[in-house]
């Protein structure tokens, strides 16, 4: 699979608060940060919507766990 064509989603340390954060980007657009891996999930969903896009498995099943982890607690 292409990078080029793809969604991908990384967690990041915030510079204001120190919070983790989740960054969904694709290939020469803009990064969104998200507050947690539920918005972070949405997002791309719509950003696929959007450009049509296809969202990494990686990223999917990483955005997946988190949230279930989190329901968990």
């Amino acid at each position: 699979m292409k990078t080029n064509n793809t969604i991908m989603v990384a967690s990041a340390k915030s510079n204001k608060s120190g919070n983790k954060v989740w960054v969904v980007y694709t290939y020469r657009r803009k990064k969104q940060y998200c507050k947690n891996a539920l918005t972070a999930l949405r997002y791309a969903f719509i950003l696929k919507a959007k450009t049509g896009r296809q969202i990494s498995s990686n990223a999917f099943e990483r955005l997946m766990f988190e949230i279930q982890t989190s329901k968990a607690l």
